[in-house]
């Protein structure tokens, strides 16, 4: 770091590099803009997951609401009642 320091001390023109690539760079990549439209994408494809999700949801219990009607409906009619077994 000293290094640094002495160089900038001895070559200004050398900070005046070093700090304008550190301005570029931001203004590259972290402006208003570019947070923007990040931030909506990733609201976008939230909103989708949350669509979709519930959807596998909705599906799911229909699923076995079907399971239900076809299959254990039958079975618990078999089951005996305890009214009905002799003592």
């Amino acid at each position: 770091m000293a290094d640094f320091f002495e160089r900038c001390k001895q070559d200004p023109d050398h900070w005046v590099k070093i700090s304008g690539a550190g301005l570029q760079r931001i203004y590259e990549k972290y402006t208003w803009k570019i947070y923007s439209e990040r931030l909506m994408t990733l609201a976008g494809v939230y909103g989708f997951w949350k669509y979709v999700s519930k959807l596998e949801r909705l599906e799911t219990r229909r699923y076995l609401e079907m399971f239900y009607i076809l299959k254990f409906r039958e079975l618990a009619k078999t089951v005996p009642l305890a009214i009905d077994q002799p003592q």
